[in-house]
C-alpha cells in the first residue's frame, strides 16, 4: 500500500478519535455542552440544473441545388436580406428546356397522327375484300370443276375442257391471287396494323411522360427560384452570368427566429432529464443582463460514446428548443444549456450536511430544542434535492433547528452551545 495513503488514513482515524475524546472530555469536565452549528428549517424554492455545452443551429432552413446547369440571368437577393416565402430570388435561362419541351410536343403530335391514321385500317379492309373475291372465285371454280367432271364422265366435254376447269380451280385455291394467299395477305395486314398502332401508342405514352417530366422540371426550377420559407438569406452561391452547379447550393435561407441546441448529457445525468423541462441558455455572445430560455424538445433513444481528453464518455443527445431567439443569437454560436431538472416552490428545506444515514439507510438528523438546547435525533423522510439542499417531506417542521455535520459521538440528550 502507498505510504501516503496509509499516513492519510492514520491521520483521519486519529482526528476522529481526538474529536470524540474532546467531546467526551467536555462532557466529563465541567462542560455539559458541546459547540455545534445549526440551520433553521425554512420554506423556500428548490431547483437543480444539469449543464451541457452545445452549438446553436437552425430549425427551419433551406439549401437549394439545381441539378441542371443553367445560366443565371438575375440575382434578386443578397446575404443578410430578409425574404418571405414565394419571393423571387433568381432568374434563370430556361430557353433550352422550353425548346426541348416544344420538340417533345411536336413528336407527340406525330405519334398521335400515327395512332389515329386510317391508312392501315384501309389496307386491312382491302385485304378482307380480296378474301371475299377469292372465296367467290374459289367457289365458282370448284363448282365448275365438279360439274365438268360429271360432264366428262358422260362424254359431254373433252378431256382438255376438264383439265382447263381443274387448273382454274387449283389457281383459285393456291394461285397468286388465290384464296390461300388472300388469307395470308389479310393476316399480314392485320398484324402490321396492330403492331404499328401498338408501337405508336407506346411511343405516345413515352412522349407524354417526357413532356410531363420536362414540364415538372420547369415548374420546380421556377419554384426554386423563389424563397421556400420566410427567413434571412444566409448565403448566395451564384452570380449573374455564371451557371448553377449541382455540387454547390445556389442559395441558403434560414429562419433566425427558430433555433435549437444539440446538447450532450452524460449517462449519469440523463435519468434526470425529461421532455418539457425548462432550460437557461448562456454564452459569451449573450449579455449577462439578457435572459434566454428554452425547453427540452426531444431526447435521443440511443446513447453514443465520445472520445474526450479524460477517456471515453457515454452521452445521450438532447435537443433544446430556444424560446424567442431574437437578434442576439446566431446559428453556429457556442452556448451552455442549464436544464432545470428539479423545480419546486414553497417547500420545507434543509441543508444536505444535516443528515446522516443509520444502519438501515434511514436519513437521521439531530434537532436542537429551542428552550433547553438539548438535541434529539429524528428520522426524516426526504424528497428531491439539489447540490446543497433537500426537501423535507416528514419528520421536521418549519422553525426546527438541525445540527450541521453531526458526529458519530452525538446522541440524544446532549446539551449544545450554538456557534455563531
Amino acid at each position: 500500500m502507498n505510504k501516503k495513503v496509509m499516513i492519510g488514513g492514520i491521520i483521519v482515524i486519529v482526528a476522529a478519535g481526538l474529536i470524540t475524546a474532546g467531546v467526551l472530555r467536555t462532557m466529563a469536565s465541567g462542560g455539559n455542552t458541546i459547540p455545534v452549528s445549526v440551520a433553521t428549517i425554512e420554506k423556500g424554492n428548490l431547483s437543480s440544473t444539469i449543464s451541457s455545452d452545445g452549438v446553436l443551429e437552425e430549425v427551419d432552413k433551406a439549401e437549394v441545388f439545381f441539378d441542371t446547369p443553367l445560366k443565371v440571368d438575375k440575382v434578386l437577393m443578397e446575404e443578410g436580406q430578409k425574404v418571405t416565402k414565394g419571393q423571387p430570388l433568381l432568374e434563370l435561362d430556361i430557353s433550352a428546356l422550353n425548346s426541348q419541351l416544344e420538340t417533345l410536343k411536336v413528336n407527340r403530335n406525330v405519334q398521335q397522327l400515327s395512332v389515329d391514321s386510317k391508312a392501315l385500317d384501309a389496307e386491312v379492309e382491302r385485304a378482307a375484300n380480296n378474301i371475299k373475291a377469292a372465296e367467290r372465285n374459289y367457289n365458282e371454280s370448284k363448282k365448275k370443276y365438279e360439274d365438268n367432271k360429271a360432264l366428262y364422265a358422260s362424254n359431254a366435254i373433252s378431256k382438255a375442257e376438264l383439265d382447263m376447269s381443274e387448273n382454274a380451280f387449283i389457281e383459285a385455291d393456291s394461285g397468286m391471287s388465290g384464296l390461300k394467299n388472300a388469307r395470308i395477305a389479310y393476316n399480314s395486314a392485320v398484324e402490321t396494323r396492330n403492331n404499328t398502332k401498338s408501337t405508336s401508342t407506346d411511343n405516345l405514352k413515352v412522349a407524354d411522360i417526357q413532356i410531363q417530366d420536362i414540364e415538372k422540371k420547369i415548374t420546380e426550377m421556377k419554384e426554386e427560384c423563389t424563397s421556400p420559407i420566410d427567413g434571412v438569406v444566409a448565403n448566395v452561391g451564384v452570380e449573374v452570368g455564371s451557371y448553377t452547379n449541382a455540387m454547390q447550393a445556389a442559395y441558403k435561407i434560414i429562419n433566425p427566429d427558430k433555433l435549437q441546441i444539440r446538447a450532450k448529457i452524460n449517462e449519469f445525468d440523463i435519468k434526470s432529464v425529461a421532455v418539457g423541462q425548462k432550460a437557461r441558455i448562456t454564452g459569451d455572445a449573450i449579455p449577462k443582463e439578457t435572459e434566454v430560455t428554452g425547453s427540452v424538445k426531444s431526447i435521443s433513444p440511443v446513447a453514443v460514446t465520445n472520445m474526450t481528453s479524460n477517456g471515453n464518455e457515454t452521452v445521450v443527445e438532447v435537443i433544446v428548443q430556444v424560446d424567442g431567439a431574437g437578434d442576439i443569437l446566431k446559428p453556429g454560436l457556442n452556448v451552455t444549456c442549464e436544464i432545470s431538472t428539479v423545480n419546486k416552490d414553497n417547500i420545507l428545506l434543509a441543508p444536505m450536511e444535516a443528515f446522516v444515514p443509520d444502519k438501515d439507510n434511514n436519513m437521521m438528523a439531530f434537532v436542537v430544542d429551542s428552550k433547553t438546547n438539548v438535541m434529539a435525533q429524528k428520522k426524516v423522510n426526504i424528497g428531491i434535492n439539489s447540490d446543497m439542499q433537500v426537501e423535507i417531506i416528514d419528520g421536521l417542521k418549519e422553525g426546527d433547528r438541525v445540527v450541521l455535520d453531526p458526529q458519530p459521538s452525538y446522541r440524544d440528550g446532549l446539551h449544545v452551545k450554538i456557534k455563531k
